[in-house]
């Protein structure tokens, strides 16, 4: 498959700090490539040098297999980049003309057809100024203007800011419709685990400017396993038991009196009963499975957010 962006080395440094550390990353066309990592972890310094917005203190971009990319290559990306900003006193409509103009795209229809795509009803936002636009309002109209000249790879970072919970999934499935029906590839960065899971099909995790992992979902999914989630009165007694009764080695106490014990899904009935036998209470038992966030904080070993 077709390589759309290679970062090799990419660096960027601040005050003798790495922002961004020795970043290696491949994504491919058709694919809906989610860039994790807490805020502060380099997210947005490395889609800046990605765009050539600035330049990487060390290490290189590959665009569309060209390094030192066109001018032809870059009108093939459409990006948002932290908030989008606007005339304030113009409408959506009249922002969107202005950006056609400068893109020098001929067909006035783009405009409506952006702004549908998006999310946003032109007969609704007719005449209304961007400055009475709602933050998510904002982020949907910026997606508009990203995909103004029809790309065939969208930059995100981090769309969904400002959107409620049905903004979010409108966000979520437009994206999904764009890759899969019009063959867009998107690079999108976030750090909300459960956006980043319900879209990528490739995951890469960057923490303190570094790449702790790019991997297919398909395989995270495969390596995230199932397990008994068992909550109860007293989890040193509860493991002893399991260890050294039971003769269950593969668990782990996550929280206070919570265990996962992994891979002995048909055992419940044991547990249940070597707990009873041992007067220690069992509140709950549970079949679950690790999530990103669990993977991601495996990885970090830290908290979800910054």
């Amino acid at each position: 498959m077709e390589s759309i962006i290679q970062t090799y080395n990419l660096t960027k440094t601040y005050k003798n700090t790495n922002v961004v550390d020795d970043l290696d990353l491949n994504i491919k066309r058709g694919q809906i490539y989610g860039f994790l990592g807490q805020n502060g972890a380099g997210k947005t310094t490395t889609l800046r040098m990605i765009l050539n917005l600035i330049k990487p203190s060390n290490g290189e971009v590959k665009l569309f297999g060209e390094i030192n990319p066109s001018r032809e290559v870059f009108k093939k990306i459409g990006a948002i980049i932290e908030y989008p900003g606007f005339y304030p006193n113009l409408t959506g409509e009249e922002n969107l003309e202005i950006h056609r103009r400068m893109m020098q795209i001929e067909n006035k229809e783009y405009i409506k057809d952006a702004l549908e795509t998006a999310g946003l009803d032109l007969s609704a936002i007719k005449n209304k100024k961007v400055k009475n636009y709602s933050l998510g309002m904002k982020q949907r109209l910026g997606l508009a203007r990203a995909l103004l000249h029809k790309p065939e790879l969208l930059i995100l970072d981090e769309p969904t800011n400002g959107l409620d919970p049905i903004g979010i999934k409108t966000m979520r499935d437009t994206l999904i419709d764009l890759c899969n029906k019009k063959g867009i590839t998107i690079l999108i960065s976030s750090h909300l685990l459960s956006e980043i899971e319900h879209l990528a099909t490739e995951i890469a995790i960057i923490h303190k400017g570094r790449l702790l992992e790019e991997i297919d979902y398909k395989e995270l999914q495969r390596k995230n396993r199932k397990y008994l989630k068992i909550k109860v009165s007293d989890d040193k007694k509860a493991c002893f038991l399991l260890e050294n009764k039971l003769n269950f080695k593969d668990y782990e106490v996550t929280e206070k009196n919570i265990i996962r014990v992994y891979g002995m899904l048909d055992k419940s009935a044991a547990i249940s009963k070597i707990l009873a036998e041992n007067n220690i209470e069992l509140y709950e038992m549970s079949v679950s499975l690790d999530n990103l966030e669990d993977y991601f904080v495996k990885l970090t070993g830290g908290a979800v957010n910054a």
